[in-house]
């Protein structure tokens, strides 16, 4: 019987040998506009249609440097995310701030802690960084709300209880991938009539970095990822050799400048990575999962 070693080894083979032959990552791109503007229905429309790459709403926080502070400070003391490489279980660039990431809940066997401590403490924490009021993810969660005409609710699980809607993130330089790690948050086809999308709410930037990269690409069919299933597969993985042949054989991605305060959004089913820095500066952001299930659907959040 064959070891599991060469079992992989024959799939790796196969799936090389049927993206030579009928692959084509080419075929996959469609060039698409980065929109810069106000948060409106139209804008969300079309980045749900993917009619547009990324949307980008500047100045979103007008005053970002109070709440890049607090999660720089939290992160002295915060759980760093890990992720699973051919070396085994490696710390990350990305430091959770202020709660605990569901998936990290789930993996933990911590769920129920997650819904009963943790979801109503991460909120508390953001809205003191905000000196007691409304936080930035407060006002993401409103502005989606007006927003979107089915409104905007946090996920819930089946006893009806709320994810977070959203958590800070900090990058220290230098960072692990100089160009970036190129990734996915979820390898599935692009449909107009649902994905998941993400919203980054930007507070500090590195002065030589950090910005964002997105690909136009995209598969639409079972076909079109089995076909290209070499490559794409790898956008899930961490591994060196992985993201080395993803930088060479992917199409150039789109930069997409960011700054201190802007929001941005992008379906997270796209190839996509943030550029790595060299010095010591460190990258401040809130993160939430948008949810799009459909034009009639309300929107929700989660992280």
């Amino acid at each position: 019987m064959a070891s599991q070693a060469a079992r992989h080894a024959a799939m790796r083979d196969m799936f090389l040998h049927v993206e030579r032959r009928w692959g084509g990552l080419d075929r996959l791109v469609k060039p698409l506009p980065v929109e810069r503007g106000p948060l409106t229905s139209a804008a969300l429309e079309r980045l749900f249609r993917h009619e547009s790459l990324a949307l980008v709403v500047p100045g979103f926080v007008a005053d970002p440097a109070p709440l890049a502070d607090a999660l720089v400070a939290a992160a002295a003391t915060a759980r760093n995310w890990s992720v699973s490489s051919a070396r085994g279980l490696e710390s990350s660039d990305v430091t959770a701030v202020g709660g605990t990431p569901y998936n990290m809940a789930v993996a933990a066997g911590d769920t129920e802690r997650y819904f009963s401590e943790d979801v109503a403490a991460a909120k508390r924490f953001l809205r003191t960084a905000a000196g007691g009021g409304a936080s930035a993810v407060d006002a993401l969660r409103c502005e989606l709300d007006d927003a979107w005409a089915s409104g905007c609710t946090a996920r819930r699980d089946a006893d009806g209880r709320p994810h977070h809607c959203g958590l800070g993130r900090i990058m220290a330089g230098p960072t692990r991938w100089a160009d970036g790690f190129v990734h996915v948050d979820a390898l599935a086809p692009l449909s107009a009539g649902g994905g998941q999308f993400s919203a980054n709410i930007y507070l500090r930037q590195p002065a030589g970095g950090g910005d964002l990269e997105v690909w136009p690409l995209a598969f639409s069919s079972r076909w079109e990822f089995y076909a290209n299933a070499h490559t794409l597969s790898k956008l899930t993985s961490i591994d060196e050799a992985d993201q080395r042949e993803l930088r060479a054989r992917l199409p150039a991605p789109v930069v997409v400048p960011v700054a201190a305060g802007d929001l941005a959004l992008l379906c997270v089913q796209r190839p996509h990575a943030v550029r790595g820095w060299a010095t010591h500066e460190t990258r401040a952001s809130l993160q939430s999962f948008v949810n799009f299930a459909g034009p009639d659907r309300p929107l929700t959040l989660e992280a």
